[in-house]
């Protein structure tokens, strides 16, 4: 089957995703978009020139960092050292971090912005409201967020056999369970909606993702 329930105890999920976008790097970024979606000018448009962004699972850094890094100070961070080691040639003016994001740490209010797109799914879902936590300490008060989820209902996390030739691991909340979660981290939603699935090929699937925006409130 090309989907299974991921509830191994003996299976490093992590290391898994890790694993997997390390041996398809290049196909992967090879069918990205080479635009961003316009979602990111609502980040883009509330942003002076030279503002702090962390790019969360920045991947090979096109289009989302490639786009960004040309207006403003871009911090990507994402667990694949390949990925990384392709962005560094694509965008070599930002910086990149081989790192979970789950065990890295960041100066309290250190950016004016944090973006993520067709990442967040790939970190176990019992650790997304802790994730979002740290965004919110990361974040000036009334800096915004930008992110995506899966498309997909509540449901335990899962993978997929055939991802770019590998196996990919995948977990997600509904987008209720989201909307409860930034109000309970302190984050204001502004607008919520649905994105396309970053590829760029013809022969893709079409894909969407629910994706939410949200401001830090003030005082926090």
């Amino acid at each position: 089957m090309p989907f299974k329930i991921a509830d191994d105890p003996e299976t490093n999920y992590r290391e898994l995703v890790r694993t997997a976008y390390n041996r398809c790097a290049m196909d992967y970024a090879g069918q990205r978009r080479t635009t961003p979606e316009p979602e990111l000018n609502l980040i883009t448009e509330h942003l002076a020139p030279g503002s702090k962004i962390l790019d969360v699972g920045c991947g090979a850094g096109i289009p989302v960092a490639q786009h960004l890094a040309g207006m403003f100070n871009l911090t990507g961070i994402d667990i694949s050292s390949n990925m990384i080691a392709l962005a560094k040639k694509n965008v070599p003016t930002a910086e990149f971090i081989i790192a979970n994001v789950m065990e890295t740490e960041f100066p309290a209010g250190r950016f004016d912005a944090i973006v993520s797109f067709y990442a967040i799914f790939h970190i176990p879902r019992q650790e997304h409201q802790d994730l979002l936590r740290r965004f919110a300490q990361w974040l000036r008060p009334g800096g915004l967020l930008l992110f995506t989820v899966a498309r997909y209902d509540d449901g335990p996390g899962y993978t997929e056999d055939d991802f770019f030739g590998g196996t990919m691991y995948w977990s997600n909340f509904g987008p209720s369970t989201y909307k409860k979660f930034l109000t309970e981290t302190g984050f204001q939603i502004e607008k919520d909606g649905i994105v396309g699935g970053g590829s760029g090929s013809i022969d893709a699937p079409e894909e969407v993702h629910p994706f939410f925006f949200a401001i830090k409130r003030e005082g926090l």
